[in-house]
Order: C-alpha cells, then sequence, then structure tokens
C-alpha cells in the first residue's frame, strides 16, 4: 500500500470484555498503528468502545449488536449487518416458512437481548404468535429444561440465538429431544464451532450469516478456493469479515495516499458499493457498512447457501 509493506501486529483478547480493553489498550500504546480490527463479539467490542473514541483510530469490527448500529463514535464501523437487519431476516424466513407460532431461545448478552425484540416486533406484523420466549443463562450447558418448555409451547418453529458453543449445545439438546420442526439460528448456527459442538445435531438447521463458505457470487467464489488452497481448509465467517475490514482499510490509504486516520475515516463513510468477500459495503449513516447476508442451511458439516438477502 502506497509502496509500502503492510504490517499485521496482534494482541490476544482472550475472549473477555476485560481482556478484549486491555488488548486494545496495549496494542494502541506499543504500536504505531494506522488502523485496528476489533473483536466479533459485540459485547466486547462495546466494553472498548469509549477507549476507541477516545484514541481516534479507526476501527472496524465484525460485531452485529444493535448498540453498535447505534453507536455515535465516529472511528467504528463494522463489516456486518446489524441484528436489527438480521432480526427482520429471520422473521421473514420464518413466515417463508408458514411458521406460525414460534418458541424463541436467546442468550443474555448484546446479541440475545438485542435481536429477540426485532424479531418479535417483525412477527406482529407478519402475524406470528412468539408462543414462548426464553433467555437462558450465562455459561449454560444444561438446555434441556429450555427445550421441555419448547415443547410445552406447542410451536411449530423455532429460533435460537445463541454464541457458537451454546449454539452447538442447543442444537444438540433439541435433536435429543425429538423435536421435528423447522429451526433457524442467528449467523453462529453456521460456524464450524457450533457445527462440530452439535455432535452431528446441526443438520437441516437454518442460519442467517454474513458469510458462507459456499457462497458461489464472485469475488467470493474465487476467494474460498483461493483460501482453501492457501490454508488446507475452508474459511468461516471470522476469516472473511476480516479480511474485508483489513482490504478497506488499505483501500482507504491507497486511495487517499494517506496513513491519516481522519483520511481514512473520511473515506470509509464515503463507500457506495465497494464489493467485499463478505458483502458489498455501503455508508448509511451508522457504523454497520454492510448491505448484504445469506440465509445458509446447514447439511452434514457444510452450510449451504438457500438465498443471499441485499438491502
Amino acid at each position: 500500500v502506497m509502496g509500502r509493506e503492510v504490517v499485521l501486529v496482534y494482541e490476544d483478547d482472550q475472549g473477555t470484555e476485560a481482556g478484549g480493553t486491555n488488548a486494545f489498550q496495549k496494542i494502541v500504546s506499543e504500536n504505531d498503528l494506522a488502523a485496528v480490527c476489533l473483536n466479533k463479539y459485540s459485547s466486547m467490542v462495546l466494553a472498548m468502545e469509549q477507549f476507541v473514541a477516545q484514541e481516534g483510530i479507526p476501527a472496524i469490527c465484525c460485531g452485529s449488536s444493535v448498540n453498535i448500529e447505534s453507536s455515535s463514535t465516529p472511528n467504528l464501523f463494522s463489516t456486518r449487518k446489524s441484528d436489527s437487519g438480521s432480526g427482520v431476516t429471520i422473521a421473514n424466513w420464518c413466515n417463508e416458512l408458514g411458521m406460525t407460532k414460534v418458541a424463541i431461545l436467546h442468550a443474555p448478552d448484546a446479541l440475545g437481548t438485542g435481536m429477540t425484540p426485532v424479531i418479535e416486533a417483525a412477527f406482529e406484523e407478519l402475524d406470528i404468535e412468539a408462543v414462548s420466549v426464553q433467555q437462558f443463562a450465562t455459561e449454560e450447558k444444561n438446555f434441556a429444561p429450555y427445550v421441555a418448555k419448547i415443547i410445552d409451547s406447542g410451536c411449530d418453529g423455532i429460533i435460537a440465538i445463541a454464541q457458537q458453543q451454546e449454539a452447538g449445545l442447543i442444537m444438540a439438546a433439541i435433536d435429543e429431544a425429538g423435536i421435528d420442526v423447522p429451526c433457524i439460528g442467528n449467523s453462529a448456527y453456521a460456524q464450524q464451532v457450533a457445527i462440530e459442538t452439535s455432535g452431528g445435531a446441526c443438520d437441516g438447521w437454518y442460519s442467517v450469516t454474513a458469510f458462507s463458505p459456499t457462497a458461489t457470487n464472485e469475488p467470493t467464489a474465487s476467494w474460498i478456493a483461493d483460501y482453501e488452497e492457501l490454508y488446507g481448509r475452508l474459511p468461516d465467517m471470522t476469516s472473511a469479515c476480516m479480511y474485508d475490514a483489513v482490504k478497506l482499510f488499505c483501500a482507504a490509504m491507497e486511495e487517499n495516499q494517506s496513513t491519516e486516520w481522519e483520511d481514512t475515516i473520511e473515506w470509509l463513510k464515503g463507500l457506495d458499493g465497494y464489493e467485499g468477500v463478505c458483502s458489498t459495503y455501503t455508508y448509511n449513516g451508522t457504523p454497520m457498512l454492510s448491505s448484504s447476508e445469506y440465509i445458509v442451511q446447514i447439511n452434514g458439516t457444510t452450510s449451504e447457501v438457500v438465498s443471499r438477502v441485499d438491502s
């Protein structure tokens, strides 16, 4: 970029809000950075936000919380659609599948508490009834009691919102209970950790996700092939979202011929149809730059694209 080598430096956020905050402060204090890529977990991004704002450095995450969408931090962006958009996509897909009485099981974090009200509001317009809405406990491992209430609700469809580890356990619990209704989850359900954790119980589940390794549109398909050849495995959503984040930063600096933070931020706010591997990126007045996502269905250990939803 600008005839200069791009150097990536890393800091371990340890998967916690405190770890993420410490990692951000450490990496910006010890390095002369042109930009920074943040975590994919919205709760961690939100914990870092005040420090991101104070620093002023261009920052791109791949979190999707409605609280990130409503953020007024001028240097914070995301390569994801907001949970408000994904929640509507999930509700519309429930309608497409013919669901009329839906049970919702969701996480207690920013993802679960942010997306669930969006889905419920969309259901009112679609004349779909939420017959059971349950929030599971933090670090929950036993989902049998929640599944029992889902069975009692008489639902004809299930929505589950969780992070990857819990998503796998939820799919396993629903499968073990023998529930035979259409099931749909957020993006975590299509990720490899969730698929592996489910122990084969993921087959047939739908997921609304920012990325699928079976996408056939370009330039995504060619990038997936290059990635698999280089690393010997298919990319996941985080790989693609972070790749796009780095490419957006590089494009901004190259076109501006500048690494000044203000120039990069201004360029990102001028985005209008930049084609990445995850999405087409356009600035719409919020930090959420993505304008598309996928509906996928899990077949074995692979998430297969059913539809791409553009907005």
